[in-house]
């Protein structure tokens, strides 16, 4: 079983996790993020299906989305930042390419500075100057 070698190898990189049928979500902490998408997308094989923001009541949440295609198990590292103001975090482009464009939405839509992204210009409304800015953001209060 893939998951099992994979919870083992990363250990303690890995927090708080919730378990569905063929899904694990699971905490990683921002300086843990490189190891563990490493790991999924490089060792196991794994693909970017997608990635979510989302604010919540204490902080912002990136949840990638990766899928294992062979037994259909997605695998999904969460990092939550706590600073609403200056969410930050690491980009995973230098690992996963394809992830370039969905952190330029994110850090749009949501304010967040991604890490060693290679390309941080507006993507979606850099031509469309009316649009508010964080349109997402729902500006909850802790």
């Amino acid at each position: 079983m893939p998951e099992n070698e994979f919870f083992a190898a990363m250990g303690d990189k890995i927090g708080k996790t919730i378990e569905k049928k063929l899904r694990y979500y699971f905490e990683v902490k921002n300086e843990d993020l490189h190891d563990v998408v490493n790991y999924i997308f490089n060792t196991m094989g794994c693909r970017l299906s997608t990635a979510t923001a989302t604010e919540l009541y204490g902080g912002i949440e990136v949840l990638y989305h990766f899928s294992h295609d062979a037994t259909g198990t997605y695998y999904c590292p969460r990092i939550i930042m706590k600073d609403k103001k200056k969410p930050q975090m690491k980009s995973i482009t230098p690992i996963v390419r394809g992830a370039e464009w969905i952190e330029r939405e994110m850090a749009e839509m949501f304010g967040i500075d991604f890490d060693g992204h290679p390309r941080k210009e507006p993507l979606l409304t850099r031509n469309n100057p009316t649009v508010e800015k964080l349109p997402l953001r729902l500006r909850r209060i802790s």
